[in-house]
């Protein structure tokens, strides 16, 4: 029922998106955001559902571009297109056509397209000659997305550290190692941290249902109540819950769980829009098997981890780190709080990131593009 309603909703977001076409490109002409010159170029083809995959990479392009580089975002949806407007200030070309894309992309000599997902339609624009094709993706993680025969088609694909070449190298037959970059989260670059507060600030960030069941590690309809109701009767709590957007969207239990505790715990819900920020926010993140949790390991937040018992992140942290059943778990998070952040998770922030030293990730990702 829940995929049915899936697919509804994919329906009237792509009928809404058709009738906002002319407005948009209205807008664009108004506001002057249009693309002159582009050298490198963020594309995006998905709806506004998928906006988050390229909302996470906007303001380090937009860093690229305060460094000289030349940017600019390329979107094949009218509503994605319009909430670019007001989440970037990048120049922008939208655009159904792709024969009119890759004429602009012709006329500026474009150097780069830079993807951030594996939507089906990048595989229309890979077939352009001339620039790289560069493969970025949306976050690290050890979910079986992330090692797809779908990366071969890629002139390279840039991964966070020797985990992800790792795991991709031993998943993919016949991949040519040569074409993985390793740079690093530069998503984590630029972040603003929080004075110390009182209160202990606790962030709950599951991931959503997954696609399949090799991905399924949300923890929204089976500890998420059982976590919010702990930490948010416990006055030496600051708690804040920031479920995945796409959470409900293929199961109607977990869009049940998610709407419900989006109601009975509003006063919880995160209120910043920028995933990393609300990392730094924290004194203890607790997360399922996904980006946030590695994230989090990036930036030295303890971290207690729920889904896959197999994952290299969860076999290496400390007992006392893995969520389980959730039980007694107020003290652990104060306990976790109060204590300096374990060796191990420290080891596992060297493993899965070439590097976490701030700046150094958009350094390495300039020095590709400007290669081109």
């Amino acid at each position: 029922m829940a995929l049915f309603s899936s697919q509804i909703t994919q329906a009237t977001g792509k009928a809404r998106s058709l009738l906002a076409e002319r407005s948009v490109r209205a807008e664009i002409a108004h506001l002057d955001r249009g693309i002159e010159q582009a050298d490198h170029v963020l594309f995006f083809a998905e709806g506004p559902g998928q906006f988050y995959q390229l909302g996470v990479w906007l303001g380090t392009f937009e860093r690229l571009a305060a460094q000289g580089l030349s940017i600019g975002v390329v979107l094949m949806d009218a509503l994605s297109a319009r909430h670019a407007l007001e989440a970037t200030t990048l120049p922008i070309m939208f655009s159904r056509s792709m024969e009119q894309i890759e004429n602009n992309l012709r006329e500026w000599d474009a150097k780069s397209i830079n993807y951030v997902n594996n939507a089906q339609r990048n595989f229309t624009m890979l077939r352009f000659n001339g620039p790289a094709h560069i493969h970025l993706n949306h976050g690290e993680s050890e979910k079986t997305s992330m090692v797809s025969n779908q990366l071969k088609a890629y002139d390279f694909a840039c991964v966070a550290g020797a985990a992800a070449v790792e795991r991709i190298t031993e998943s993919i037959a016949r991949f040519d190692p040569t074409h993985l970059v390793q740079i690093g989260r530069p998503q984590l670059d630029n972040l603003e941290w929080p004075e110390p507060s009182e209160k202990i600030r606790v962030l709950y960030a599951p991931t959503w249902e997954g696609d399949s069941q090799a991905m399924a590690y949300s923890s929204v309809a089976t500890l998420g109540e059982r976590i919010l109701a702990q930490l948010s009767n416990d006055e030496r709590f600051d708690v804040r819950f920031r479920p995945h957007p796409k959470t409900g969207d293929v199961s109607a239990e977990a869009k049940k769980a998610v709407l419900g505790l989006k109601s009975n715990y509003a006063a919880t819900l995160d209120p910043i829009g920028d995933a990393a920020q609300s990392l730094v926010w924290a004194d203890v993140a607790i997360c399922d098997t996904s980006a946030m949790a590695y994230d989090a390991v990036a930036l030295n937040i303890p971290l207690l981890l729920s889904g896959d018992p197999e994952s290299k992140l969860h076999a290496g942290l400390p007992l006392d780190q893995r969520l389980g059943n959730a039980n007694g778990l107020a003290q652990r998070v104060a306990d976790l709080a109060a204590s300096p952040v374990a060796g191990a998770q420290k080891q596992l922030a060297q493993y899965f990131f070439a590097t976490t030293e701030p700046g150094v990730a958009t350094k390495k990702l300039n020095q590709l593009l400007s290669s081109l």
